[in-house]
């Protein structure tokens, strides 16, 4: 048995990713603000809010050493950096990029030797999109912080790596076109259609699509991976 960390997995790929954990006889923790609806037998829930150093620090196990982290948890705000306000900026920027820095300082020590680290990364680690700018500033981001981390912790034998999926059905991306239906008036379905033609493959991707990548990248089948940004989006950045 490993012990694993998740970040934001109550819901979505954390969630598709934390289950597929368990299946494999690993013990995971779940570091959210909310609860998940179906907890796990061999999960731990932690209840925090990963933008405040102060609460990670106190709240992760530090006397355990762990074996992989899997850091999802963010949010989405359609706009460009003229329509959002300072403020909207700042909430993205603390719970997609700060809150994975206060996770990875407060486990500083705590990592296995030959532990993997895993970042959810985005399609805006590759390319811009617009009315995206600080959800796209953050993607960007963390795929620079991938290849720093990666160089900086090669001598403890610890690797990084980024998962890139572009749209995936998550409730976050359910909330997001249903925000943008309502607010240019158009029916849900159009939104829908109109995302899935994006993408080459024509449609979505599932949870466990990306889910089954970031398995990969925790393992010891990609030992010979760090610092490597991998797409999972049928195709668009090949666009």
């Amino acid at each position: 048995m490993k012990n694993f960390i998740v970040s934001g997995g109550s819901t979505g790929i954390g969630r598709a990713v934390i289950e597929s954990l368990i299946n494999q006889g690993n013990a995971v923790i779940n570091l959210d603000i909310k609860p998940p609806q179906t907890p796990f037998g061999g999960e731990t829930f932690i209840k925090i809010d990963l933008a405040d150093y102060k609460a990670v620090k106190e709240k992760i196990t530090l006397n355990t050493h762990y074996d992989g982290l899997f850091l999802n948890v963010g949010i989405h705000r359609s706009g460009s950096i003229f329509s959002q306000s300072l403020q909207e900026i700042e909430t993205v920027l603390n719970t997609n990029l700060l809150s994975n820095i206060a996770v990875l300082k407060a486990l500083e020590n705590n990592f296995n030797e030959n532990a993997s680290i895993v970042f959810n990364g985005s399609d805006q680690c590759f390319v811009g999109k617009p009315n995206s700018f600080a959800y796209g500033l953050t993607k960007g981001a963390i795929a620079q912080m991938t290849k720093s981390l990666a160089l900086d912790l090669v001598k403890k034998k610890i690797r990084v790596n980024t998962v890139c999926p572009s749209t995936t059905e998550t409730p976050l991306y359910r909330q997001a076109i249903e925000r943008y239906a309502k607010q240019e008036n158009i029916p849900l379905q159009q939104v829908e259609q109109s995302e899935a033609a994006e993408i080459p493959l024509g449609r979505v991707a599932s949870t466990q699509e990306v889910a089954d990548v970031v398995l990969f990248l925790l393992s010891d089948a990609s030992r010979f991976m760090t610092g490597s940004l991998v797409p999972v989006d049928g195709g668009y950045t090949a666009k």
